[in-house]
């Protein structure tokens, strides 16, 4: 087990922090490229005149994150929490919508294409109320975390076997002191004596020197998780309210800085339990995975060497464009020529006696040249050939191709489409379940459900709170459904409609037809076959069986009475006797 005092601390931070830097060399340039320079002046002498990294981020950001996730809940014991997965779905749902998540989610997905993306959720007291007491009600929230902000482990091989993860972020002293005084375990007078500003310079250094920022006597907290670290006592108390609650131990230091300029590390309060689910309170967003690396790889980090030559030859391009002139050369001896050729306007003819053809010779100077076009046209063909963008893509079809060639290549566009934002959507699902942890475990949250709501509790006006859930949290089933975070065209969304009423039409009547038919798995192929995984939900097999059981007793009952020679109504009336 690692040993977590002061000095390992320190040494362990150090060393992620370092394992960090390797891997964002390339994080603030490719910022400055995304924006260009006229957002903010500062690195005009390394303009792109093909900006691929805003042009990739614009086509891929509305691909992956257009609208907010809609989340379904189902349980592996749908009996005992018959109730509970419904409500579980409504209170996320609308908890997305509370939160914002999509604005997160987006920044975030910015971060993933240009780098790797860091989601942090917490539980916290709702924005609006004072953090005075525990009778607060707390709501769990989305944080992004900046990448150069982050780290891990570097002996890690990959996420799920880091010892240890944790960040750093600012707070004025003043806060800090004030929520030292509001809270226990807050060690005051290393706070105190902490000098404002200490360990900001670096920290500022990394995000922009080119800002002015005025001084708010700021400091500088790690938070540390480190899921292996427990206490005897707190697990106790976790084992006693039925255990897989205490997950960890996070350790808080201030960072600051010795006379001589080296960074030295105060705990800033005692290491306190982590109450979270078993993943922690981190989530990484990546597109493809490094062999025994925890860091995945960003598409746009991976065509940097390509970017950089084809936006290297544009340049000379232009440089040779920009020195491009056309010039007159005349016989030294007729300077009147060489005036009036001057003078004069575009095609204006100048009637010259005596002139010797060979006086008046027109020179081109500078200019793009052949081979120039040439290679820089197969340098884009390159990049977007590895990148997977294309002109279908772009929109920007001419014609010439024809269908069986813009079809490959949307066919091969796809599946990098459709790699990276399942990446992208397993990633936000594995937050969502973070936030659902607490929904289910935390009985501080509390909020109101509004319209959904009152269908699943039967009230007028439905609150949520984890005190009416029911079994275990990791009987839960939780996935975002398919197609809702992207954009989908409105020509698909009414075929998908109409697609989906003449399914329906037709099943409904073979389910009452052919019983020896498992059709709820034949809707669910179906429905993944369609872009819609709720097909099977929406015909409810249980009571076709009922409507079917029943249409059989009738017709027998009627068999029966055309024997008997009875009406229906006496038949009806004996079978209503013999019920009483």
């Amino acid at each position: 087990m690692l040993s977590f005092d002061l000095a390992s601390l320190q040494r362990e931070i150090d060393a992620a922090e370092d394992f960090r830097d390797r891997h964002i060399t390339e994080w603030r340039r490719l910022i400055e490229r995304y924006h260009g320079p006229a957002f903010k002046p500062g690195n005009e002498d390394e303009d792109d005149p093909e900006n691929f990294v805003h042009e990739y981020v614009a086509l891929l950001l509305p691909r992956i994150i257009h609208d907010s996730p809609k989340i379904r809940v189902k349980s592996a014991r749908p009996v005992t929490q018959g109730q509970t997965a419904p409500l579980m779905q409504v209170a996320m749902n609308r908890w997305v919508k509370m939160t914002k998540l999509r604005r997160t989610l987006e920044r975030i997905a910015v971060d993933m294409l240009l780098g790797f993306g860091i989601g942090m959720v917490v539980n916290e007291p709702r924005k609006g109320y004072r953090a005075s007491d525990d009778a607060d009600p707390f709501l769990p929230r989305l944080y992004r975390i900046s990448p150069d902000r982050f780290f891990i482990d570097p002996a890690a091989t990959n996420t799920e076997d880091a010892r240890y993860m944790g960040h750093c972020w600012t707070i004025d002293k003043e806060d800090l002191l004030a929520m030292a005084d509001a809270q226990d375990g807050w060690n005051v007078e290393i706070i105190e004596g902490m000098g404002a500003n200490s360990g900001l310079d670096e920290l500022r250094d990394d995000l922009d020197t080119r800002r002015e920022i005025p001084d708010r006597k700021e400091l500088v907290l790690y938070e540390v998780w480190v899921p292996e670290v427990r206490d005897a006592a707190v697990e106790a108390l976790d084992m006693a309210a039925g255990g897989g609650m205490f997950n960890g131990t996070i350790y808080t230091v201030l960072k600051g800085q010795s006379s001589t300029g080296k960074a030295t590390y105060e705990f800033a309060r005692e290491p306190r339990p982590y109450w979270g689910p078993r993943s922690g309170p981190y989530t990484m967003f990546g597109v493809y995975t490094v062999p025994d690396d925890p860091y995945p790889l960003s598409p746009i980090l991976a065509l940097v060497p390509q970017m950089d030559d084809v936006n290297a030859h544009l340049r000379a391009m232009r440089y040779s464009a920009s020195a491009y002139k056309r010039i007159v050369a005349v016989d030294s001896r007729n300077p009147k020529l060489a005036q009036d050729i001057r003078d004069k306007d575009d095609l204006f003819v100048v009637m010259v006696d005596g002139l010797d053809p060979t006086n008046v010779v027109p020179l081109e100077v500078g200019g793009i040249t052949q081979q120039q076009v040439a290679y820089s046209q197969q340098a884009q063909d390159r990049l977007d050939r590895v990148s997977g963008i294309h002109d279908a893509m772009r929109g920007n079809v001419t014609g010439q191709p024809t269908a069986t060639e813009i079809a490959i290549a949307e066919s091969s566009s796809g599946l990098r489409m459709a790699h990276l934002k399942k990446q992208y959507q397993e990633a936000v699902n594995d937050a969502l379940l973070t936030a659902a942890w607490y929904l289910f475990h935390d009985q501080k949250v509390m909020f109101p459900l509004g319209q959904d709501g009152v269908a699943v509790m039967g009230e007028a006006e439905p609150i949520f709170s984890p005190m009416v859930l029911q079994g275990m949290f990791d009987d839960l089933e939780l996935e975002i459904e398919a197609m809702s975070m992207e954009r989908v065209s409105e020509a698909v969304m009414q075929r998908r409609a109409i697609e989906l009423l003449q399914v329906i039409g037709n099943i409904s009547q073979s389910v009452m037809a052919a019983p020896h038919v498992k059709w709820r798995e034949v809707m669910s192929l179906v429905g993944d076959a369609l872009n819609i995984p709720t097909l099977g939900d929406l015909i409810d097999v249980s009571m076709a069986n009922q409507m079917r059981a029943g249409a059989a007793q009738g017709a027998a009952m009627q068999s029966s009475q055309q024997r008997q020679g009875e009406s229906p109504q006496a038949m009806m009336q004996k079978s209503m006797n013999r019920t009483s």
